[in-house]
């Protein structure tokens, strides 16, 4: 335990991020001192802070311009309206009655009950419920601009993450992410320091954008979820386990650019083809994450890194690492067990409802029936 303290007294002390050994041996030099020659670069903290806050900033307005105008323009080729919120007036019985059913639409038992007490129709009842709705939740206007945004990025970093790994020896055999670490391989290329920069600014925005996007059944592991991933990528990058940390971005972009062309066809509602490129994802993120994932890089960040480095890495920030690794295998068995229980729908003729990643997405309405229902 006063080895895990000693981070709070010295943040960059060497015992707690590279280990007693490296320590006992170095003290409190970290490697990455020379110039690492044209081409490359050393892991910065300051690059960890400065680059990445101003990456989620640029990716962010990125982000609000393509939904505005390349997704919303999309969205309206695929036929999907985008409604305008309607005004409701405040109503605080109406309000704890929508409370208690989850903010879904009451049976009509409940609003004839409440029709009676309080004198409105049970029409008016199921109007101010739709704008209460609406305004609440996103339209599918929203959803298909949000995940078309996610489909066009993880797209281009998969490409970008394949094309910068591909001709490296360690993509094949992982081994080689820790022959010689650190001294031999601290710095890095300046595709991948680049790449690290992107995913890590990414993320950083994913953190903070998503109280503000739909809420869905899952909320809570994907805050987890991008937790976890940004202090994987972050200390990661810090230490230079770098090659290795590039494998695990590259398997992530693969299995979700099908689950946004998927959830991207549902909100269109092209059935067929939301149904085969779900077929794709299933496939796609088993293979990747649920064989891949666990067989090669779980096993190479916790017994390669032992075995293979120069020095003994027993420091508290691969515990972490590795503590932070095995919560993403746990988070991708939980998100693998909801599309087992679609697949399942599906083998029962059973249509399955909301978001194709959370099946209880909050309840909402589409544009063209809330036009309809609301003149």
């Amino acid at each position: 335990m006063a080895e895990f303290l000693r981070i709070f007294t010295n943040p960059w002390d060497t015992m707690w991020w590279m280990g007693r050994d490296y320590h006992e041996t170095h003290g409190q030099v970290w490697p990455g001192q020379d110039d690492p020659g044209p081409g490359y670069k050393n892991p910065s903290p300051r690059d960890a802070v400065v680059v990445v806050a101003a990456m989620a900033v640029f990716l962010t307005f990125v982000r609000t311009m393509f939904e505005r105008y390349i997704g919303s323009s999309v969205a309206t080729i695929c036929g999907i309206r985008q409604c305008k919120r309607r005004p409701y007036a405040e109503n605080a019985a109406l309000e704890a009655l929508l409370k208690c059913h989850n903010y879904a639409m009451p049976p009509n038992t409940a609003l004839t009950a409440f029709s009676e007490s309080s004198g409105e129709s049970v029409k008016s009842l199921q109007r101010w419920i739709r704008r209460r709705q609406q305004a609440m939740f996103s339209t599918r206007h929203t959803k298909f601009t949000e995940s078309s945004w996610r489909f066009v990025f993880y797209g281009v970093m998969f490409s970008y993450g394949m094309h910068s790994l591909w001709r490296e020896e360690y993509f094949w055999e992982t081994r080689y992410c820790w022959i010689g670490y650190p001294f031999k391989i601290w710095a890095m290329k300046d595709k991948i320091y680049w790449y690290y920069m992107i995913e890590l600014g990414y993320y950083m925005s994913c953190l903070v954008l998503q109280f503000f996007e739909v809420k869905r059944k899952d909320f809570k592991e994907m805050f987890i979820h991008h937790v976890a991933t940004v202090f994987l990528i972050g200390m990661s990058f810090i230490t230079s386990r770098t090659r290795i940390g590039a494998i695990v971005m590259v398997i992530h972009d693969f299995s979700d650019i099908s689950l946004e062309a998927c959830k991207m066809a549902k909100y269109a509602r092209k059935e067929e083809a939301a149904n085969v490129l779900f077929g794709l994802f299933a496939l796609s993120f088993f293979a990747s994450r649920i064989v891949f994932y666990p067989y090669k890089v779980l096993y190479s960040a916790i017994v390669e890194t032992r075995e293979l480095s120069d020095s003994a890495m027993n420091g508290w920030a691969l515990t972490i690492l590795n503590t932070l690794l095995c919560v993403l295998f746990i988070l991708h068995c939980f998100w693998f067990s909801l599309a087992l229980r679609l697949i399942a729908k599906f083998a029962k003729n059973e249509q399955p409802d909301g978001d194709l990643r959370s099946e209880d997405e909050a309840p909402t309405t589409s544009s063209e029936d809330d036009s309809k229902k609301d003149n």
